[in-house]
């Protein structure tokens, strides 16, 4: 391009459901920062994640490579430190990087409880032995994945944040690091403690200026104004939130009544068949799954809310941060989620194993000022695994080689079309309700492939846009059907690592 940005931020959620912000429609959760960057920007309607958790998610996001040929598909594994990153690639041509919040491509449990540490270790290099990985060269580009200053707080490691927090109120933090989990055990009261596995819902006592999404947001904002006047900077700006535990600051929280939440659509999964794999991991009104009061739901959804603009209000604090330094115009802002939610949709809550597109879709923009296209929605079908070539076409870098997600910049310039279809892939974990799982979807369908039970969910979005009649065995559908499975082979195909290149015929 002519014409490229000086900084990048990257703006990452965890499990926020594309429907979920006002930019996406939604009327009642306030979002006026994240909106106003993507009002003015590339809103990708049919963007989705290559695996609806964390990790896989994240890593595949950050390399442009799926979950499958990164061997991160399964349990809580490591990014490969070998694998290229997208911040390698900025820090090679002379970006400052920095990541603040929630990297999460290293295992958490692991660096808790067998390397001791309350804080988030982004060098590989002390997990590769008992992960199985040989050590890689030194390499100054490929420390911490890439990532020149790391400031990390993930779902159990909060260490640097009660550093801060100690700064701003000793007697607070005190009490958060004597908590056995950290951030679970400071919800103030559970509103609901009589229910099983749902004890992770409460109003936080963690003010909005003082909250984890308020110091990720000034960690980043640090960051930039010690390094943007010295060249080009890439952030990635990643909250914890609003994965639960649903706990928002009490105030944020007064603003979204229960009472006014409306309760999703369906509250049950219709006539799809319930594989023996999720049976066996899933159970039934503890938790995850159908026959939660429906109080409990509008709750949960008020929270949710409340914890989506308390990350808008930390968001804006970076917006500020660069505008002031004069910097904004020459900006590229990349907002997206690694997944979404079930917020009570179907009966179910948190994530897992049922792919329904409010799981597995990503709300996604791209905002430039300087950019020499106009704000625009797209409607094709991409994925996450695309973001990452699609910075650096606009960077006018080079895409390295074995990347597997594509450049939406034609997309974006010309209205080329996307992807013929999107695959989806869950794996079974040592806990959870995560079970083996495929996910072919294009404009027309969808089909889902439990292996291990040899089930199958086929959905003809024209007809059925909620997912709620499986046709599967359907034989008006039989076409369909092998049209899907087909389609789902062939991207299964496609996934084979394209490294190494091969230099010759034989």
């Amino acid at each position: 391009m002519s014409q490229k940005p000086k900084h990048i931020v990257w703006f990452i959620c965890d499990q926020l459901r594309a429907d979920a912000l006002g930019f996406m429609g939604n009327n009642i959760v306030r979002t006026p920062n994240i909106d106003r960057l993507a009002n003015k920007g590339i809103i990708f309607d049919n963007m989705f994640t290559s695996h609806p958790t964390c990790m896989p998610s994240r890593a595949s996001m950050l390399t442009g490579r799926y979950p499958n040929t990164l061997r991160m598909e399964n349990g809580s594994p490591l990014l490969d430190p070998r694998e290229t990153t997208l911040p390698e690639v900025l820090q090679r041509a002379g970006y400052r990087t920095g990541m603040f919040g929630k990297l999460h491509i290293t295992p958490q449990e692991y660096t808790r409880d067998v390397l001791k540490s309350d804080r988030p270790i982004a060098d590989a290099s002390l997990f590769s032995d008992d992960a199985g990985l040989v050590p890689i060269k030194e390499d100054p580009f490929k420390k911490n994945y890439g990532f020149q200053t790391v400031v990390g707080i993930e779902d159990a490691l909060w260490g640097e944040y009660i550093d801060w927090l100690e700064c701003k109120d000793a007697k607070l933090a005190s009490r958060f690091s004597k908590s056995p989990g950290g951030k679970f055990s400071e919800i103030a009261s559970s509103e609901f403690p009589d229910l099983p596995n749902l004890g992770d819902i409460g109003k936080s006592i963690i003010p909005p200026e003082l909250h984890p999404s308020y110091f990720i947001a000034e960690s980043a904002i640090k960051f930039f104004k010690e390094n943007c006047s010295k060249g080009h900077c890439f952030m990635e700006v990643s909250f914890v939130d609003p994965h639960h535990p649903w706990d928002p600051p009490a105030e944020l929280a007064k603003k979204y009544s229960p009472k006014d939440m409306p309760l999703p659509k369906h509250n049950t999964i219709g006539n799809v068949k319930l594989p023996n794999c999720l049976k066996n991991r899933w159970q039934f009104g503890v938790g995850h799954i159908v026959g939660i009061d429906p109080e409990v739901i509008r709750t949960i959804i008020a929270y949710y809310y409340a914890m989506i603009e308390m990350i808008d209000i930390a968001i804006g604090r970076v917006i500020q941060a660069i505008e002031e330094a004069g910097e904004f115009d020459d900006t590229l802002f990349v907002f997206v989620a690694d997944h979404g939610e079930h917020l009570g949709s179907y009966g179910l809550i948190r994530k897992g194993t049922f792919h329904y597109d409010h799981l597995i879709r990503q709300p996604c923009f791209l905002t430039w000022e300087n950019s020499p296209f106009e704000a625009k929605r797209i409607d094709a079908l991409c994925q996450g695994l695309d973001i990452m070539p699609t910075i650096l076409s606009l960077s006018d870098l080079p895409i390295p080689a074995g990347v597997q997600g594509i450049d939406l910049v034609p997309v974006i310039s010309s209205g080329a079309s996307g992807r013929d279809a999107i695959y989806v892939q869950s794996c079974q974990a040592p806990i959870g309700p995560f079970v083996n799982c495929m996910t072919i979807r294009n404009e027309i369908a969808k089909f889902n492939y439990f292996p291990d039970d040899n089930v199958g969910h086929l959905f003809d979005l024209r007809e059925d846009p909620d997912e709620m009649n499986d046709v599967f065995d359907d034989v008006r559908y039989r076409e369909l059907r092998d049209e899907m499975i087909f389609a789902m082979i062939r991207h299964l195909h496609s996934q084979k690592d394209p490294l190494p290149i091969v230099l010759s015929n034989w």
